[in-house]
């Protein structure tokens, strides 16, 4: 249930009660009028009645009636005719205020009647008091109606917010999980809308967290593989190539050692070449191995070589794939973390086509847009399922880590049957992760 509809069906239940009363207390307001009047009316009735007959039977009649009060709206007083006949007494407090400043406002004095019974004289005069009175009386239990209307109100609203907002501390206790690490505890549900709909945004935060979570495991996971990899590879090189050529050149400079008195000197000028072409091997090889570990021009001016040079090497290497490459006549300086991106990039999307894709034609561009280096790579094979890439390998999640390291951002559009089609765009200047802090970089 919506909360405003809680709050709505409460004060409506709550309205229609004290609506109720109020009708009750009406209607007993007008019973007691009702009552009163009739009663007033009679004994205005036995009053004048009374006065009908006080030339016989005496004034005491009178005077009861007149003394027992009951009269609404007039007051009457009996009093002897040859004595003056004293003002009529000041009304006091609120009732006696509002009687005097609505006679003040009226502009009349009260009126009066006198009827003479022989020796006495009845005066009957209107009394407004009586009528201020029964309103003063109606408001203040409207008044007082109206405050227990409004308590109650108030009492209402709160009883129901608060009940309402009790699974704030779950959705609290759901907060504080994902803060510690726990994505696996599903949210309970709730029973109005508007918590079960923050319970599913903290569900999906949840599953995202969970989901980056095995990323970077898998991530780290590829890492550490791929750093084992190239270490057997460098260990197996450096021992294949390079313990044949310093054993070569060992030999060759043992011989010259112990002959170098006694030897031809064409002897020794083939044991010179051999160890020269032993040790251009063995430059060559290094250069090679430094190039795989690290390329050469990638935090200066030499990208564009850098990558003409990977791009050549792997037509060399991808028989049967056109690669279509279309680089500037120039690039702007990049950061070292958006140079390394940018070449793994490339290397990686390659890595794939000639992998996974079975593509016959890729196509590669670099152009500059909007202060960004744009890279775009596409291809015509087999594609995949978009959720793949969504989930991604190890060397997606390297190319999406580097782009973000760099301060880029990485665009992958995948469909079965349609290929594959990368896009990174990466600031140009020195945006990214400082060189201090990036490992990459360094």
């Amino acid at each position: 249930m919506d909360l405003r509809v809680r709050l709505l069906v409460w004060l409506s239940a709550f309205s229609l009660a004290l609506l109720a009363v109020a009708c009750l207390l009406v209607v007993s307001n007008l019973l007691e009028d009702v009552a009163e009047e009739i009663e007033a009316s009679s004994h205005l009735a036995d009053l004048m009645l009374a006065v009908g007959t006080a030339q016989a039977q005496g004034y005491e009649g009178v005077r009861r009636l007149v003394e027992s009060g009951g009269l609404r709206h007039v007051s009457a007083s009996l009093h002897r005719a040859d004595v003056s006949l004293p003002p009529p007494p000041a009304p006091g407090g609120l009732a006696g205020w509002l009687t005097m400043r609505l006679s003040l406002d009226a502009g009349d004095a009260i009126e009066e009647r006198r009827i003479a019974l022989g020796d006495h004289v009845l005066v009957i005069r209107a009394d407004p008091l009586s009528e201020v009175h029964e309103i003063l009386r109606d408001a203040s239990r409207m008044l007082g109606l109206f405050v227990i209307f409004s308590v109650a109100t108030i009492l209402a609203a709160w009883r129901t917010a608060h009940r309402a907002l009790q699974p704030v501390r779950r959705l609290e206790e759901g907060l504080d999980r994902l803060a510690h690490g726990e994505t696996r505890a599903a949210m309970p549900s709730f029973e109005l809308q508007e918590f079960r709909r923050i319970a599913s945004a903290i569900d999906r935060l949840a599953e995202s967290l969970a989901q980056a979570q095995a990323s970077e495991k898998r991530l780290g996971r590829r890492l550490m593989a791929l750093q084992e990899f190239e270490r057997r590879e460098l260990a197996r090189e450096l021992h294949d190539e390079f313990g044949q050529s310093l054993t070569a050149i060992s030999v060759s400079a043992a011989f010259i050692e112990r002959h170098a008195g006694a030897a031809e000197p064409q002897v020794l000028v083939e044991c010179s070449a051999d160890i020269r072409s032993e040790s251009a091997k063995m430059l060559e090889h290094v250069q090679g191995l430094l190039s795989r570990l690290r390329p050469h021009g990638l935090d200066d001016l030499g990208m564009l070589d850098a990558l003409a040079e990977l791009l050549d090497g792997w037509r060399q290497r991808a028989e049967g794939i056109t690669l279509e490459a279309a680089l500037p006549a120039q690039l702007p300086p990049l950061a070292p973390a958006a140079g390394l991106a940018l070449y793994r990039t490339v290397q990686e999307a390659l890595t794939n086509v000639l992998r996974h894709s079975g593509a016959t034609r890729v196509q590669v561009s670099v152009a500059l847009s909007d202060a960004c280096v744009v890279l775009r790579v596409r291809d015509d094979g087999r594609g995949c399922d978009p959720a793949t890439f969504a989930r991604g390998g190890g060397g997606l999640l390297g190319m999406r880590e580097r782009a973000a390291m760099a301060g880029g951002r990485l665009a992958i559009e995948a469909a079965a049957g349609r290929g594959v089609r990368i896009e990174l765009r990466l600031p140009i200047g020195n945006g990214g992760v400082a060189d201090d802090q990036n490992p990459v970089a360094r």
